[in-house]
């Protein structure tokens, strides 16, 4: 895809400017949890402008993170690309600014709440026991395709109303959409497989209305009650779209580099294997310091913020991964402890946008790491096999893991 490297507009700082690639920097190709994001954060202003993708703000330093994402009547959420696109799908709740966004999130709030998600606990322990027995005896997997993708994929499938025979087809549409730009598409292609997931969208909605009895969101969503009227078409596409996106690919990525971590550190899983108590500890903690989340802002209004002025129209790009790096809100960044008296991260983002998900991925990641811990000997990444560069942009992602045990 095409970079389109910008000119420094004139209200820019020349000190403030700073190439960074966010979708193909070269940091990807390192370790960019050990290596890559850390020398960004010690050489680079906490705010600074980059020419590349069209140019645009990046965002490092978490005070001005949480002052973007808790005012939206400065930085709006209506537009989530970088580089900007007047035809980008609309994703309601995400790219909605209050009071909107609060009354969509309100309805679909019934769903993402704990005491939901917790009648899923029994069937997604079911399957990871099923998954993991399945491959104990080979004592080797990849994990990412074989674990990471159909276990939280499949649950969440099932939870939101998709057809559980699609896994396939949606997983490899999302995982291309997803990678287009690091991959080296052009635009052109990004848009045809943004319309082929509205098709697949559409025809999700259309098969769910027609019997809407299933006890899912979709079926929930079709004869919900919304400010007394029925969601309409445009607002069932718009919804279903986001958590298409979001649901097929996230979960998956949190798994990844959680159990690679245990891989690579066979003290830290020795821990949890004599301490399965601390489990849920270590799912926070992960998420920590492996946040591979970002997510993009539209400056609404001039404003002065972290030592820059921000114009109307400019884009930002907050580096959620750097709360969890940030010295100050964690001492010790770097190290995964699980006897932290706090811990402070965005895995999940913050303020009013804060990730509706977030109850249903730290459940599937508790029970995945209980079960692997308990039914698999000690496993390690297998250095026999391409271990891949880090998928960069909105989403981190690992392409693939080896294990074997």
């Amino acid at each position: 895809m095409n970079q389109q490297v910008a000119a420094v507009p004139s209200h820019v700082d020349p000190s403030r400017v700073h190439f960074y690639d966010i979708q193909r920097d070269k940091l990807f190709g390192e370790d960019p949890y050990n290596a890559g994001f850390i020398n960004m954060r010690d050489k680079v202003p906490g705010v600074f402008w980059t020419p590349a993708n069209g140019g645009h703000w990046v965002v490092q330093d978490p005070q001005v993170m949480d002052k973007v994402l808790r005012t939206p009547e400065f930085f709006s959420n209506k537009q989530t690309s970088i580089p900007a696109r007047e035809d980008a799908p609309r994703m309601i709740p995400e790219s909605l600014d209050p009071p909107e966004h609060l009354l969509y999130r309100g309805l679909m709030m019934t769903y993402f709440e704990p005491k939901s998600i917790n009648k899923l606990e029994g069937a997604v322990r079911e399957r990871a026991e099923t998954m993991i027995r399945g491959m104990r005896d080979r004592g080797t997997c990849e994990f990412v395709e074989e674990v990471a993708g159909p276990l939280p994929i499949k649950v969440f499938m099932q939870f939101a109303g998709f057809p559980l025979e699609r896994y396939d087809d949606f997983r490899a549409l999302v995982t291309r959409f997803f990678g287009t730009a690091s991959e080296g598409m052009t635009e052109e292609d990004g848009r045809s497989l943004g319309a082929a997931i509205l098709t697949e969208v559409a025809g999700i909605i259309t098969a769910k209305q027609a019997d809407p009895s299933a006890d899912d969101m979709l079926s929930f969503l079709i004869k919900a009650d919304f400010q007394g009227r029925k969601l309409q078409m445009d607002e069932l596409m718009s919804i279903v779209y986001l958590l298409f996106i979001a649901g097929l690919d996230t979960v998956t990525n949190a798994m990844s580099f959680g159990v690679a971590h245990m891989a690579r550190h066979p003290e830290f899983q020795q821990e949890l294997r004599d301490n399965p108590s601390k489990i849920p500890a270590a799912v926070d903690e992960l998420l920590r310091r492996y946040t591979f989340t970002h997510t993009p802002r539209l400056v609404v209004k001039e404003v002065e913020i972290g030592g820059v002025t921000m114009k109307a129209g400019d884009m930002i790009w907050n580096m959620l991964p750097m709360y969890g790096l940030n010295e100050a809100l964690n001492p010790d960044p770097l190290e995964v402890k699980l006897d932290r008296p706090s811990r402070v991260h965005g895995a999940f983002s913050t303020g009013g946008h804060i990730c509706l998900g977030r109850h249903l991925a730290k459940m599937e990641l508790r029970l995945l790491y209980e079960v692997m811990l308990r039914e698999l000997p000690m496993w390690s990444i297998d250095n026999s096999k391409p271990e891949g560069k880090i998928r960069g942009g909105v989403i981190m992602a690992m392409p693939h893991l080896w294990l074997r045990w």
